[in-house]
């Protein structure tokens, strides 16, 4: 029995990388003709952070507009949301924005992290100013990450862990992280 589960939900426009992350940190492999999500589906991991077990449960949602109006279904109970862009397309970072605005017009609840993580930081930054200004306005992290190397990926959950964890359960600080176990599960219902 895990000392912590927590509910981790993806969101972003289509094509920025949400699955190749997910894949990534799940089995540290990149796909590179990843099929598209349509509505969603969620993976899990155990993993150890000190001395605590925890179950991640990642959902990866469909960035297709036509899917955007059922987002909240997926987000409504999330403890972290993390909200993708690309780094080499200003419109993927204004679609991550709009999102982040709906997220936090539905009430997010108490103590849900929401972490801003720029995909593919392994091509030319197109938007680094931009997503640092947004970051430091709104007082939401940012985090640059490739799906492609699997850079910054683990300290983007690491440090998603840490915070949703301490607002789960104040005193408990976590630090180092150890793999126990990946399985994948579809579907789209929670």
């Amino acid at each position: 029995m895990p000392d912590h589960e927590l509910k981790f939900v993806m969101l972003g426009e289509s094509a920025v990388g949400k699955t190749s992350i997910i894949h990534r940190y799940i089995s540290n492999q990149f796909n590179t003709m990843p099929e598209s999500t349509i509505t969603a589906y969620f993976h899990t991991k155990m993993i150890i952070v000190d001395s605590h077990s925890i179950r991640l449960h990642l959902w990866d949602t469909a960035g297709q507009e036509r899917f955007q109006s059922i987002a909240p279904m997926y987000y409504r109970n999330a403890d972290v949301i993390l909200v993708v862009f690309a780094v080499d397309s200003a419109d993927s970072l204004q679609k991550a924005i709009l999102q982040i605005q709906d997220v936090k017009m539905s009430q997010v609840q108490r103590g849900q992290q929401i972490i801003l993580l720029g995909n593919k930081c392994d091509k030319e930054n197109q938007v680094k100013g931009q997503a640092e200004q947004y970051s430091k306005d709104f007082q939401i992290p940012v985090f640059w990450v490739s799906a492609f190397n699997g850079t910054g990926i683990s300290d983007a959950v690491l440090y998603a862990i840490r915070k949703a964890s301490s607002s789960k359960s104040s005193g408990n600080h976590l630090s180092g992280v150890v793999d126990i176990q990946a399985k994948r599960e579809k579907g789209c219902c929670m």
